[in-house]
């Protein structure tokens, strides 16, 4: 698999495998997880990975006797850019041609980190005022499960999508969010849920409908249990396993700290979260936990999708790299060769007024700015101070030899003099290129604003994202 990269041009897409490989890996990955010689929480494998395929199917809706490919992509349910939102078009269009079940889980077992979307705000023309905005739909009460996270502040949430107008006012469109935010459900009041209702109202209007599940239902059946109870009971080899995948992540990859990918098990602790009420509050899971009120961490959760319930994953970019970890753990733990996965993102700008300036503008008039100062030969005026370049260019075609060290510092000091002599015939011309180089930072600084591909999906016009998504319909990549 080539580096794992988040595409950096509008309307770039990053896909490995590529698209055309993924029939071929799914039947793979079936053929491997059906015959695998693996038990899990007293079953064999095909035993608990039909048993979950059952409950999960039932639970999204879906008929649980589908015979055809369990296809499966996740995210958290916040406001995603169209980067991480191209993958359930995808998941779509996968299920589609290989006649498959696409299913969506919907990490709601995650914390919601912030209560605030960040708008680009500027004065049209002006790179100086380019500058990120955040504005808060609800008051912050700090992290709390999706699945807790009831709105704090209703006035504050409802009156959001009229409170931010003036922030598009220039823009030159008018993005989704002033659509969506009006035809949030009068009675809905948990965020992850307004969120996925937001999101699946848009798929569905654009001819993506896939299955959805929350992770706080899919840890409730029954084979998710049966999978926490066999790690809980056999923790001590699970987190030698795990630690040691972590700790080799990091050292290929050259990481320091402690918390990335994941932190290690210590002693006596499982890869779960426990549920301890409905108002937020979680601890880490021990072999004692109540298993009805487990919840996965990010390894765990890919770890079960993976092996015990789907036959191909597809993640972006943060969770391809996280899952080289989980890979080792299926190898090391579990004793077979881990399922194939595709790993996608893309690229899509907002379409607002940029400015002219590149990182190569700035490097070249960064390069003039060093050159006035020690190579000032190269921007006099013509034919002025020629008896100083004359002097110095003699001096650049005279180096003493390197072994000479003498004659090179007298070498040296003569070039630096000359250098000298030669600085006031070019020294009107600095501040003006001094004052250039800085206007083009500032421009391209004000491009890295407003070209950030990390913006929400509610703050894209229909008419830019709706066709951008759509393609993914049709398998182009």
């Amino acid at each position: 698999m080539p580096p794992l990269r988040a595409p950096t041009s509008n309307g770039e897409v990053f896909a490995s495998p590529s698209f055309d490989a993924v029939q071929a890996l799914v039947e793979a990955n079936r053929r491997r997880l059906n015959h695998a010689d693996v038990q899990v929480g007293r079953l064999p494998l095909r035993e608990l990975r039909a048993l979950a395929r059952r409950e999960v199917l039932v639970l999204a809706g879906a008929d649980g006797n589908a015979t055809g490919p369990l296809l499966l992509a996740g995210h958290q349910p916040e406001l995603s850019h169209p980067g991480v939102w191209v993958k359930n078009f995808a998941l779509h269009a996968f299920a589609k041609k290989l006649d498959g079940i696409p299913l969506h889980l919907i990490a709601d077992a995650d914390t919601l980190k912030s209560t605030a979307i960040r708008f680009p705000v500027f004065r049209t023309g002006d790179a100086a005022s380019v500058h990120l905005e955040p504005v808060a739909y609800d008051t912050f009460t700090g992290e709390v499960p999706y699945e807790d996270r009831e709105i704090s502040n209703t006035e504050q949430f409802q009156a959001f999508a009229e409170h931010v107008k003036p922030h598009w006012a220039n823009w030159g469109y008018e993005p989704l969010l002033a659509k969506v935010w009006e035809q949030t459900p009068p009675l809905a009041s948990n965020i992850g849920q307004i969120f996925t209702a937001m999101r699946r109202q848009r798929e569905c209007a654009w001819g993506c409908c896939n299955r959805e599940l929350g992770v706080s239902r899919l840890s409730r059946t029954q084979a998710f249990g049966r999978f926490a109870r066999h790690i809980l009971a056999d923790l001590p080899r699970f987190r030698v396993a795990y630690n040691t995948a972590i700790l080799a992540y990091r050292k290929a990859n050259n990481i320091r700290s402690a918390n990335h990918p994941a932190p290690e098990l210590a002693e006596g602790e499982a890869p779960f979260w426990v549920r301890t009420s409905q108002d937020g509050r979680r601890e880490r899971a021990t072999p004692a936990s109540d298993v009805h009120q487990l919840r996965p961490r990010a390894l765990t959760l890919t770890l079960f999708a993976r092996v015990c319930l789907g036959d191909f994953f597809i993640h972006g970019i943060g969770g391809g790299k996280y899952d080289e970890v989980t890979d080792a753990i299926i190898r090391d733990y579990f004793g077979i060769e881990p399922p194939a996965y595709q790993v996608m993102s893309a690229t899509l700008h907002l379409p607002l007024p940029g400015f002219a300036s590149t990182d190569d503008d700035v490097e070249q008039a960064a390069r003039r700015v060093r050159d006035l100062h020690w190579n000032p030969q190269r921007h006099l005026p013509p034919g002025s101070a020629s008896d100083l370049l004359a002097s110095k260019t003699a001096l650049a075609e005279n180096e003493p030899p390197t072994t000479d060290h003498a004659a090179r510092k007298a070498w040296f000091r003569a070039l630096q003099l000359a250098t000298e002599r030669l600085r006031p015939r070019v020294a009107a011309q600095l501040p003006e290129a001094e004052v250039e180089l800085e206007h083009l930072r500032v421009e391209v600084a004000a491009n890295g604003v407003l070209q950030r591909r990390d913006y929400p999906w509610v703050l894209y016009p229909e008419a830019t994202l709706r066709p951008f998504l759509q393609r993914f319909l049709n398998g182009v990549p």
